[in-house]
This record gives structure tokens, sequence and C-alpha cells, in this order.
């Protein structure tokens, strides 16, 4: 996660020369279909200065036009994009999980969802712990589905 944040590496912008798109096999031997991935070739320059390199390649979500600049990092063995929109659905799948574990979680503490189990008003009533044990329920879970919405909200917007 590092990388495509712009956390680690050497962050610059790659001048594009030309794009490809070459077919990757993948699937298991009985089912193998081609993917299309598309990269693009040309001349990166770091940020903080250093060296330049000419023939710098970077997988690209699309083909660009000659003379684009692109945003990349340049990591140990290669170049990686930076992705905001990555960043966003990362944070809001880490959120959704949350909510999840939150659900689960009351379900294990008072048997919520089970064959004979209580309903949810009963349910909530028997949350061990009482009232702490709820507020920290509903503010994990409420935070975090507001995070989720929050990310998935910008990362419309980023489009």
């Amino acid at each position: 996660m590092g990388y495509p944040n712009g956390h680690k590496g050497d962050a610059g912008t790659l001048t594009v020369r030309e794009c490809r798109t070459q077919f990757e096999r993948v699937g298991s031997s009985r089912h193998r279909h081609a993917r299309p991935v598309d990269t693009c070739t040309g001349t990166f320059r770091a940020d903080r200065g250093g060296a330049v390199v000419e023939d710098a390649t970077v997988e690209t979500p699309a083909k660009f036009e000659p003379g684009t600049e692109l945003g990349v990092q340049k990591t140990d063995y290669r170049f990686v994009m930076i992705d905001e929109q990555w960043i966003w659905r990362s944070l809001a799948i880490v959120c959704v999980a949350v909510c999840a574990v939150v659900a689960g979680l009351f379900c294990l503490l008072t048997g919520f969802g089970s064959r004979r189990g209580p309903g949810f008003r009963e349910a909530w009533r028997r949350v061990p712990g009482g009232v702490v044990v709820r507020y920290v329920l509903v503010g994990v879970g409420g935070l975090a589905a507001l995070g989720a919405g929050a990310a998935l909200l910008v990362d419309g917007i980023v489009r």
C-alpha cells in the first residue's frame, strides 16, 4: 500500500512516449482467458531531482496520449501509478469490514440471529456490560459506517 499512495519510493512524473495493450493469460488450466493490460513507456523525472529514467514503463488503467504527464512512484524494481481512487476504495473496504465485525460481535454476545435467539430489542437489552458496551458498539459501528460512506462519496467525486 505504501507505493501507490505515495508514502514509499520516489515520487515523480512520467511523460508518456507511447502506450500499448498486451494480453496477459489468467485463469486455471481449464478456463484460461486473456486479460488486457495497458502499459505506458516514457521518461521519468523524480520530484526531488536525481537521475532521469528514459525508458520507464508503468501499468496504467487506460491508454494515454503521448506527452501526457502521469504521477508515478519509483519503487525498488518498477514504477507504479499514484492512484487516489485506490486509497479511498481501500478505506471504504476497511470501514465496511469494521461494521461487519461489530455486527458479528453483537450477535456473538447476545445470541441475536440464532435459530431460537432473542429478537433485536431483547438482544439489545442483553448486551453484557450494559450501557457502556452498547455505546461502544454503536459508536464504533456508526463511525465505521460514516467512514465508508464518506470514502465512497469521495471516490465517486474523484472520478
